[in-house]
């Protein structure tokens, strides 16, 4: 049932409304007609059920024209039934009167003037509008009744009266206004006022409702924005761990059975040599490659989306495996001294990631690119920050102007390297700058902000 209604269109549920509120107002009138609770004039009653039913079926779509509608109207109508003043210009429809004072005859009539000013704030209209014509129209009411009865008693038809009731009222206006009850008239007045101000709140409650409703939605949909760039941050950083992995030992095991070849006829024994170490050097690739895939593969998007505590799932390297970078160049031919920082120091935080990404591509330039010796690593390591400096005496010569820049532009996909340690460094709130070094060569030299 709630799933029909729910269904339905707000001018459908209106005028369904409407139709029961019409059934149960007139068949209760019905019921009382032929007993002791039966009103002295039921045609008032049918004048509150009409003007009842038509507020709720109207008033949320054309709320101003009901509003001025049911203010205006129904007080005229009311008292024109009530006090016999439709019977004296020729409308019968009402039937002939009886009345018993010259007051509102149940306080239930103000039903009309109570609704239409509860759902025309509700739907929009202004509090001091809704206050202006339904306050006014009750005021119209209860004021203006006691001087259309002093009109109808004064030049009535004395044909169309029905009982003695008439007979009791006093024909002089001042002695009619007696018939006003001040104590119900304040309270009807305060009613009406309180029933606005309900109807405004509600209206300002929905709206609140559908602003929230409407953030929540924003906020659902830059969640999964943000959860999205989240993930693809951490699949750009474990590919660039993976390629750092692959291409550091891979261009080691390349270089060192390179050489082993071309000595291999005259020295077996080294040929020998450099098999065990690739075997060793591969076994050590393959252990880091299946860590980055375990990781790649069970990572969840919260975890992934954690860049900011070292990385969170991408397996962290500690100082021994930095010193084994240097050795795999050793092996290769190339003398790489390290100064890096105390052994018992532990590498967990990002900053120390970074610093042995940036470390280890380095190396692998100058072991792939540089046709350098030598090579020096050095990590200072204090309350400014982190300062690696990795230098070669390379005979490539010293570096282009600009160089970051022109590989940034290249389109060849030469300089990825660079590329990646620069956004490493610029990930984690650091600068990493390229220049000729005193070697000879190159110097990469980074520069990365305090642990917090």
């Amino acid at each position: 049932m709630v799933g029909v209604w729910r269904r339905l269109s707000q001018g459908q549920q209106d005028l369904l409304l409407a139709a029961v509120i019409g059934l149960v107002w007139f068949a209760a009138l019905n019921l009382i007609n032929g007993t002791g609770l039966r009103p002295h004039n039921p045609a008032v009653s049918v004048v509150t059920g009409v003007f009842l039913v038509a507020t709720v079926a109207f008033v949320r779509r054309i709320p101003r024209t009901m509003l001025v509608i049911v203010s205006v109207l129904y007080p005229f109508l009311y008292a024109a039934a009530g006090t016999g003043l439709a019977a004296q210009i020729g409308l019968t429809m009402f039937g002939q009167p009886e009345i018993s004072d010259a007051a509102l005859q149940s306080e239930i009539h103000l039903v009309p003037l109570l609704v239409v000013g509860y759902l025309a704030a509700s739907a929009g209209v202004r509090r001091f509008t809704c206050l202006f014509f339904t306050m006014g129209s009750l005021a119209g009411l209860m004021i203006g009744l006691p001087t259309v009865v002093a009109i109808v008693l004064s030049h009535v038809n004395r044909d169309i009266l029905l009982g003695d009731r008439y007979r009791s009222l006093p024909r002089n206006v001042p002695s009619l206004y007696s018939y006003i009850d001040v104590s119900l008239f304040v309270f009807a007045e305060a009613l009406i006022c309180g029933m606005v101000l309900l109807g405004a709140d509600a209206r300002r409650r929905r709206k609140s409702v559908a602003l929230l409703e409407q953030r929540n939605a924003e906020l659902v949909r830059l969640r999964a924005v943000e959860a999205e760039r989240a993930a693809v941050a951490e699949r750009t950083r474990i590919a660039r761990d993976l390629h750092d992995v692959i291409s550091h030992h891979v261009s080691a095991v390349v270089i060192r059975a390179q050489a082993a070849d071309r000595v291999a006829d005259q020295r077996p024994e080294v040929l020998r040599e450099a098999i065990r170490w690739i075997i060793a050097s591969g076994k050590e690739a393959l252990t880091a490659m299946r860590e980055t895939v375990r990781v790649l593969n069970t990572a969840s998007p919260q975890i992934a989306g954690d860049t900011g505590s070292g990385g969170g799932t991408a397996p962290v390297p500690d100082l021994a495996d930095v010193a084994r970078m240097g050795e795999r160049l050793k092996a290769v031919g190339i003398d790489v001294t390290m100064e890096l920082p105390p052994r018992q120091r532990q590498l967990t935080s990002a900053t120390d990631l970074t610093a042995v990404r940036i470390i280890q591509e380095a190396l692998t330039n100058v072991m792939v690119h540089a046709k350098a010796s030598a090579a020096r690593v050095t990590w200072q390591s204090g309350p400014q920050g982190d300062l690696l400096t990795i230098d070669d005496n390379g005979n490539g010569g010293p570096p282009p102007v600009n160089v970051l820049e022109t590989a940034r532009r290249s389109e060849s996909g030469r300089g990825n390297g660079l590329i990646g340690m620069r956004e490493r460094a610029t990930a984690v709130g650091g600068t990493l700058a390229v220049a000729a070094g005193p070697l000879g060569g190159w110097r990469v030299q980074a520069w990365l902000p305090p642990q917090n």
